[in-house]
């Protein structure tokens, strides 16, 4: 009961008031055992929770308003236990003009991803999707390029599918997008997002491949705002965005690669502003821009490579962009240097860079990314610290944007103009030497008023880092900043304290979840200075890994060793302050030991054999293999490797569209553990597919058709004999089919006789007649030479 009664509260913010609470466990008690008929069941404003479980998918919304959602989209591991699955269609289908209202949260969605129909706009928030054979979400569109679907699509992880999200009009936001493969040379698509028009922000887009255009982003035309692209790659243009038309604002787009041109950005057409693009490569122009003609300023540009022009190629209306180390020319392609760039080593917090992997061959090389703030002596924010801290130098990129461009987000000192770069013109935006400006001016506008005391009480008691009423920088909207705002002094800072509980405890002890994975979960900490928390996991065993600072309170180790104890502690801190717990007990767990048995029946055993549907596909079942970690099948054509299956899901395979001849199968199933332990191949099983000879089909020789007269006296005793030659197939029996093209009703069917006669009545009708023949598989020879009775 307490577990049930802290799942209502853990998921009450999405729960739509009014609404009832129907429950869902494939394996447990509660109102349904599956989705569908909970959601057949349901009514606009009800709730659905399910339980941990594997759920079959192919789930239709059907127009209801209703959320449906795992016990706790807040915890990874309720959302990691909660899976829906399907192999074919889709998955989860909104499918008639669901709206906001229709809430899909907290799931595990693999299999066939999430498919929105024309005129829905639901919210897809706070799932994990993953593994899919199709699009991670994908809507209906009148045509690929113009779509009509709208959901709201947040706070996912959108994993190695097919392709990322595609033709979805709605705002896509706080996501982290990666390792997404649109592999279909000289077809439409990025690895990230595809024909996306809505606002694109917040998002992690990164290590997506397209073998076409645009790694993370390809025609996506919303404005691209405040998102990080890293490590994408495509073959023709774009490593990270093509052919994108909407303003494109403070994005970090580092460690792309394009095969062609445009290794950040190729072919859009709008602003591009205050971004940081370094160490983009392409294989042939545009390391960082290529082709793109509009307005290209207050960015930084550094570090990209191309065989000609590593910085911007193709004209452009360029300005106030600090440009610097691009090997190949930091302009080329008809685009030239404005007297207002800069051309010096921005003096990035940390330089990103491509490691060698320890090869000369840069094929394996790999990005590391580094840290873009801007150093300053007067203040640079850390996002690891979580506070501002100072260097021993600044940047020129600090103070030196375009004079024109507003402020609207940086905090003083600010110097009065914004900096270059992706955390230009935000609250990130690294400090001016200046003092230009005064602290309290929050509407940058020269003075301190009723308008800034507006904006003030606006955020009164706000606990937050980064906020520009925040005057003393503590992370708390109070007194103190307001004390500031109107008299310039400032009280003494209370001495700051570590959260509670501390030291840290736990609340779940780490446990294995395979053999090489351990999860564990610290107790909820409570902030001491209202900032919030992060967590700290410190493994003690060699080979395990820390966790770093995160927000989350669990924390998944992986890529461990099979069957080995590992021993962890954690720690919390405050968000604003720094302020650190002790480090809780120890506790340890074991992983588990490494799966080496293959899957039964081993060897794989046929279900049904392999066999032939006319007119040239060969179809065969395999038994049904049985593995814990699941087992997948490869159909091994032995007489040629084309027509093999490869690995599949499925048990049964069609090899289609095959020539004539003879073809032999086995099959064979593994596992799906990370050892991928394979059974032994089954028996041999050969089809023919190769028709009797001769081919095609001739007259025995004196055997034509010939219209001879066996009716003793009658007017209508003529008959039509024939003998077909006598055809041979290494299989044994053939038949043979006399077809009079005449006359259908003087067909003989298939007979096994080469010699057939049939009575046509009277004389003369000047008859046609053909032969064809078939072995015992049903493979048929071409007809013979047309020849009429006479």
């Amino acid at each position: 009961m307490k577990t049930f009664i802290f799942a209502l509260i853990c998921i009450l913010p999405v729960i739509t008031s009014g609404g009832d609470i129907i429950t869902v466990d494939d394996d447990g008690p509660a109102d349904f055992n599956n989705v569908q008929d909970a959601i057949n069941n349901s009514q606009d404003g009800d709730t659905i929770i399910v339980e941990p479980g594997t759920y079959n998918g192919n789930i239709l919304f059907n127009n209801k308003a209703v959320t449906l959602t795992s016990r706790d989209p807040e915890d990874p591991n309720v959302v990691g236990s909660t899976i829906i699955t399907a192999d074919s269609g889709y998955s989860v289908s909104f499918d008639s003009n669901e709206v906001s209202s229709s809430v899909l949260t907290g799931f595990t969605i693999t299999g066939r991803g999430v498919y929105c129909y024309n005129e829905t706009s639901p919210t897809i928030s706070k799932n994990i999707i993953r593994d899919c054979v199709t699009w991670g979400i994908f809507g209906q569109a009148s045509t690929f390029e113009v779509a009509q679907a709208a959901p709201v699509i947040s706070e996912n992880f959108i994993l190695r599918n097919k392709g990322g999200v595609a033709s979805c009009d709605g705002p896509i936001i706080n996501n982290v997008i990666s390792e997404n493969v649109y592999n279909v040379p000289l077809s439409i698509g990025s690895g990230g997002l595809t024909y996306c028009d809505g606002l694109i922000s917040g998002n992690i887009i990164s290590y997506n491949f397209s073998s076409y255009r645009g790694g993370a982003c390809y025609e996506c035309n919303g404005d691209v705002i405040n998102n990080i692209m890293i490590g994408n790659a495509s073959v023709t243009a774009g490593g990270a965005m093509s052919f994108c038309h909407g303003n494109i604002y403070n994005n970090i787009i580092a460690g792309n690669k394009c095969d062609s041109s445009g290794g950040g950005l190729f072919g859009c057409t709008n602003n591009l502003h205050n971004n940081t693009i370094v160490g983009n490569i392409a294989g042939d122009s545009g390391g960082a821009i290529g082709l793109c003609p509009g307005e290209i300023k207050n960015n930084i540009i550094a570090f990209n490579k191309a065989r000609t022009t590593g910085g911007i190629s193709g004209r452009c209306s360029n300005s106030y962009n600090l440009i610097w180390a691009n090997p190949g020319g930091n302009y080329g392609n008809e685009a030239i240097i404005s007297p207002t760039e800069i051309i010096e080593d921005p003096n990035f917090a940390i330089n990103g860079y491509w490691d060698p992997n320890g090869t000369i061959d840069e094929s394996d090389n790999f990005w590391v990314d580094g840290d873009y703030h801007l150093k300053s002596e007067a203040g640079r924010w850390s996002p690891d610290e979580q506070s501002w801290i100072q260097d021993s130098q600044t940047s020129p990129c600090i103070d030196t944007g375009d004079p024109n461009t507003a402020l609207i987000a940086e905090l003083w000192p600010h110097g009065n103009r914004v900096n270059i770069g992706a955390y230009g013109n935000t609250t990130q935006a690294s400090w001016s030497l200046s003092d230009v400006g005064n602290i309290a001016d929050l509407n940058y506008d020269g003075w301190v008023d009723y308008e800034d005391l507006a904006m003030f009480t606006n955020k009164w008691l706000c606990s937050e880092v980064l906020l520009a009423q925040d005057l003393d920088r503590d992370g708390q909207v109070d007194l103190t900043d307001l004390s500031i705002l109107l008299a310039n002094w400032q009280l003494r800072p209370p001495i700051p304290q570590p959260p509670t509980p501390n030291p840290m405890t736990w609340a779940m002890e780490p446990s294995e979840i395979s053999s090489t994975a351990i999860v564990m979960v610290a107790t909820q900490a409570t902030s001491a200075d209202g900032s919030g928390v992060e967590y700290y996991f410190k493994c003690d065993t060699a080979g395990g890994h820390d966790s770093g600072w995160q927000d989350e309170q669990s924390y998944t180790d992986a890529g461990l060793v099979p069957d080995t104890e590992y021993s962890y502690r954690v720690k919390a801190r405050n968000k604003a302050n720094l302020v650190e717990t002790e480090l809780s007990q120890a506790r340890s767990a074991t992983t588990i030991p490494l799966d080496t048995t293959p899957p039964d029946p081993n060897p794989a055993q046929w279900q049904t054999e392999p066999y032939l549907v006319p007119p040239s596909s060969i179809r065969m079942v395999a038994a049904t293999a049985s593995d814990p970690s699941g087992a997948e099948y490869y159909f091994q054509c032995t007489s040629n490797s084309q027509y093999s299956s490869g690995w599949q899901d499925s048990p049964e395979y069609t090899a289609s569209s095959l020539p004539e001849g003879v073809y032999s199968f086995v099959v064979r199933a593994r596992d799906k553990s990370p050892n991928f332990n394979m059974t032994e191949n089954s028996s041999v099983v050969t089809v023919d597919l190769q028709p009797p000879s001769p081919n095609p089909m001739q007259w025995a020789q004196g055997g034509e058709p010939e219209e001879v007269y066996l009716g003793g006296g009658s007017l209508i005793g003529y008959w039509a004999q024939m003998t077909a030659a006598e055809a041979t197939d290494p299989d044994g029996d053939v038949e043979y089919f006399f077809e009079c093209t005449t006359n259908s009703s003087f067909n003989s069917g298939w007979q096994s006789s080469t010699y057939y006669e049939v009575q046509v009545g009277r004389k003369g009708q000047y008859l046609h007649f053909r032969v064809k023949a078939r072995d015992i598989y049903g493979n048929e020879t071409a007809y013979s030479l047309e020849l009429p009775a006479i």
